[in-house]
């Protein structure tokens, strides 16, 4: 009997000593996350999540579409959300009235959205007297289709109509209601196979060479005061999302269909090409994109011009956690 207390006491003092050796296993940390649209632009939220990133950063990311990204601002001001996948205007409306949602990463650099048009309209000079469709005013379709129309010199020259989405948008031209419009993949895709002209293309909104930060990671300022860590792990893992949808055709596409429920592969392959195009791998939020997009809004009277001018550029923005993922060598790593 003494013996078996003996060797008891030695098992206790065992199991006591693999628990205190063993590292802390922390819960992991939940975060909400809204995003828009449910397209390409969203790939790197979807594959982060698909993927496993998130959850290898020790993040328990649930994320829902939440529409406008004027909605998702909203949200997140009312506590709703810390993270989301946004960029544009709204970002700039809420800091010019007082909120605090920045821009903390930029993954598209440059205006994506195509310029559609009815078959017999060949030159934008052919828009002249003509309507173009966008989705809603303030939205960066209208933004998109603003700018191309005021480097062509014939935005005074052309009435911007609003169809209410991407798949009015789309509609208004199949019916001829409309000349031309900005229009998404995969609602472009397939105005093309109907034989509609690519007025604009990615190709042609790059050589236009404006600075306009379409998609990225926005963060609430007070929440990443308090939890920089957190914000550079979902940083990470959003990241290596990007990466694996640059590098992993096939799986890309794959989780574009599960998003987005298209079926057709040519479509998603489409869309997969367009996206490679257009995501950068250097994610810092650019400053002369951001004091472009005020001087746009001031113009279109989106938001009071005195506001805006007493309004730092710096403050719609902080690079510091990209930066700090720099210094730390992980980006270099990333992209070797």
């Amino acid at each position: 009997m003494k013996r078996l207390s003996i060797a008891g006491f030695g098992l206790l003092a065992l199991v006591a000593l693999v628990l205190i050796s063993a590292p802390l296993v922390h819960s992991a940390d939940k975060i909400k996350f809204p995003y828009s649209p449910i397209g390409w632009e969203s790939l790197p939220w979807f594959v982060g999540k698909e993927g496993g990133y998130y959850e290898k950063y020790g993040l328990d990311v649930e994320m829902f579409f939440q529409g406008a990204s004027s909605e998702i601002i909203q949200a997140m001001l009312a506590g709703d959300a810390n993270f989301a996948g946004s960029a544009g205007p709204a970002i700039i409306s809420n800091v010019i009235g007082g909120g605090d949602v920045i821009q903390v990463a930029a993954l598209v650099k440059t205006f994506t959205i195509p310029l559609y048009s009815q078959p017999s309209i060949k030159t934008l000079a052919n828009l002249k007297g003509q309507k173009v469709g966008v989705s809603r005013f303030g939205a960066v379709t209208h933004i998109t289709a603003l700018s191309v129309l005021q480097k062509a010199g014939i935005a005074k020259d052309v009435t911007i109509v609003q169809t209410g989405g991407i798949p009015e948008s789309a509609a208004a031209l199949s019916s001829g209601a409309i000349a031309a419009a900005t229009v998404l993949p995969p609602q472009s895709l397939m105005l093309k196979e109907k034989g509609f002209r690519e007025l604009v293309g990615l190709k042609e909104l790059k050589e236009l060479n404006i600075p306009f930060v379409e998609d990225g990671l926005a963060v609430r300022r007070s929440f990443a005061n308090k939890n920089p860590d957190v914000v550079k792990r979902f940083l990470k893992a959003s990241l290596e999302g990007l990466k694996r949808v640059l590098e992993d055709k096939n799986f890309t596409m794959k989780i574009l269909g599960q998003y987005t429920k298209i079926t057709d592969p040519k479509l998603l392959e489409d869309s997969y090409d367009w996206a490679s195009a257009a995501f950068v791998k250097d994610p810092r939020v650019p400053l002369d994109a951001e004091k472009a997009l005020v001087d746009q809004m001031v113009t279109l009277k989106m938001v009071d011009a005195a506001a805006a001018a007493k309004t730092p550029t710096t403050a719609y923005f902080d690079n510091q956690y990209v930066e700090a993922l720099e210094k730390e060598g992980f980006l270099k790593k990333l992209w070797p």
